[in-house]
């Protein structure tokens, strides 16, 4: 620590104060990020230039939102009518007014924790209180939040993959948490944003319980939302074929073709991640050493992998390269210029992802799998 602090204080030049100005994040010459007390702090370095603090966000469930992209993100299409009674399938109540939804913008699928405001008729808007999370950082977030003791950790903070910092504000009476983006410059410094939110006890308990509602809804995005959204345009670049002016919608057969291989090419894409997450948790397989019986990786059941794996490979995957090589094997499909119009409004994603398990532990030994719309 003493080495820290003396790489500080010579190469301290990058920092960032959090909203409540309470902590500071600090980039160290040798690649160590930091989070400090500000008065723990203070003691090494003089007083900052307050331009460089993050304002404090005094009041803001007065304040809505009118950021044009915020809005797009956030806003339902029946926004005037989001009510406490009205609430969308992606939106979970987590006490007060914080709320947690899974929406998407600009072919991403984020998960937003925000704080509404309420009008007099009852109407919900969103303020400028609120983070929005990779479904990657949300999982890791939501772990760490499990196993973090807010009544014993006081004071203390916790950095997220690089994306957040939870800071714990608790007292002995009650739980409170501030979670805050973090922002990482060009220079590979990092510094503190003005998104954030603050939850209390309710809030926190109900939020360790959402885990399954949110995984739900982020599958579904995923497959309805973000790789529709990289498979129309590879659609579109292709040249008209004269048969899918033959299209009939009473009888899809072809879409079912195009179905089973958007599952096989699934399967493909979660296999590859599996396989490195297995090799990256295996002891052997980092050391280099060359004894195949006692490999880690190996040992694993495909179910037991798939059930470890399945989420983390899910969210890596890399969503424009699945939608060029998925189109590019079913170009000559006739129906392939009717498959986002008609297979992504009406997808089952639960059943995709059985069919994608099945063929996963089943190492593509089934040939075509029944998929029942």
């Amino acid at each position: 620590m003493d080495k820290v602090r003396q790489d500080i204080s010579q190469h301290f030049v990058k920092f960032s104060f959090s909203a409540l100005n309470l902590f500071a994040v600090v980039t160290c010459s040798c690649g160590i990020i930091v989070i400090v007390k500000y008065e723990t702090m203070s003691s090494y370095f003089p007083e900052p230039n307050k331009k460089r603090k993050c304002e404090s966000l005094n009041n803001t469930a007065k304040k809505l939102c009118f950021n044009e992209k915020l809005d797009t993100c956030i806003i339902p299409s029946n926004a005037n009518e989001l009510t406490m009674e009205k609430l969308p399938k992606h939106m979970i109540h987590l006490g007060g007014l914080v709320f947690i939804s899974v929406n998407c913008f600009q072919k991403q699928t984020r998960v937003h924790i925000r704080l509404y405001a309420k009008d007099d008729t009852g109407v919900l808007h969103p303020t400028k209180d609120g983070v929005f999370l990779k479904p990657e950082v949300w999982s890791a977030f939501h772990s760490q939040l499990c196993c973090f003791r807010c009544r014993e950790n006081f004071e203390s903070a916790i950095i997220v993959k690089r994306d957040i910092c939870l800071f714990n504000l608790s007292d002995k009476e009650s739980e409170c948490v501030s979670i805050q983006r973090l922002f990482q410059r060009k220079d590979l410094s990092f510094q503190f944003v003005p998104e954030r939110v603050l939850l209390n006890g309710e809030n926190l308990g109900k939020l360790r319980d959402s885990y399954e509602l949110v995984f739900e809804c982020v599958k579904n995005k995923l497959l309805t939302y973000t790789l529709c959204e990289y498979i129309a345009p590879e659609v579109d670049r292709l040249p008209e074929n004269e048969l899918s002016l033959n299209y009939d919608a009473d009888n899809p057969f072809g879409l079912y073709e195009l179905t089973d291989s958007l599952c096989r090419c699934i399967t493909k894409y979660i296999a590859d991640n599996i396989s490195l997450y297995l090799k990256l948790d295996c002891d052997v397989c980092q050391n280099d050493y060359c004894v195949p019986k006692i490999h880690e990786c190996i040992n694993v059941k495909k179910k037991d992998s798939f059930e470890i794996y399945f989420e983390r490979a899910l969210y890596n995957i890399n969503w424009h390269a699945f939608a060029v090589e998925f189109v590019n094997l079913n170009k000559n499909n006739p129906h392939i210029k009717h498959f986002s119009n008609e297979i992504f409004d009406f997808m089952e994603v639960e059943k995709v992802f059985k069919k994608v398990e099945d063929m996963y532990v089943n190492d593509y030994t089934l040939d075509l799998l029944s998929f029942d719309f």
